[in-house]
């Protein structure tokens, strides 16, 4: 193993020691297959990634609980990760034994978009675990100012893996935390709640500017 797959593998059990509340679900702790099967599909997803080098990041604010907290993939949902070709190896595999894959909407527009420019960045969240109302596992909350600052040393561990030369903030609560990294950014809105026309035209747009600048 090289020694950014042994860093992957080094950053995905450290996502393992922070601890679920009633309020937040860590899927990736615990001894379960589900969350064993979590770790696994990020760890080969990171280092999937790892191998196409991808100069690109989109920053989201935390996962849902129709799509990350499933699959363990950041802006992946159960049906993504069962019928989209980046997914189609052995590597990959449902934590739920289930015949109808969950959809969410989020996932969806990302991935089609990202088909329509043909790149593939890295996907993830400021705040790497699913936020949720107290008692509503089933539901999804903003991340609270504490959780984000814990977030953000995860994320800059990511950082220190991958050659990342902007990062694309999806979302105003990933924007804040990007101030005092030493990497450029730029806010894309994010595509929920009726979002989704300015999303793709704010990726077209970074997009553009990035391909641009290496002419």
């Amino acid at each position: 193993m090289s020694r950014k797959g042994k860093l992957i593998k080094k950053f995905v059990e450290n996502l393992t020691s922070y601890s679920s509340n009633e309020e937040t679900f860590n899927m990736y702790a615990g001894n379960t297959s589900e969350s064993y099967i979590k770790k696994q599909n990020l760890e080969s997803y990171l280092s999937k990634m790892l191998h196409l080098k991808p100069k690109i990041l989109f920053l989201g604010e935390a996962p849902g609980y129709k799509g990350c907290r499933l699959t363990g993939i950041p802006f992946t949902s159960e049906n993504i990760l069962t019928n989209h070709y980046f997914f189609n190896d052995k590597d990959f595999q449902l934590a739920r034994n289930t015949v109808k894959p969950e959809s969410e909407a989020t996932a969806t527009i990302v991935w089609q978009q990202l088909d329509n420019i043909s790149y593939i960045p890295l996907l993830w969240n400021i705040f790497p675990f699913h936020p949720h109302q107290k008692e509503k596992i089933f539901s999804n909350r903003t991340p609270r100012a504490n959780e984000l600052k814990k977030g953000k040393e995860y994320f800059l561990d990511l950082l220190q893996i991958f050659e990342i030369e902007k990062i694309m903030a999806l979302g105003r609560k990933a924007e804040k935390h990007l101030s005092d990294i030493n990497v450029p950014y730029a806010y894309v809105r994010h595509p929920a709640n009726g979002g989704k026309k300015k999303f793709i035209e704010g990726l077209l747009k970074e997009i553009n500017k990035t391909v641009l600048s290496r002419i």
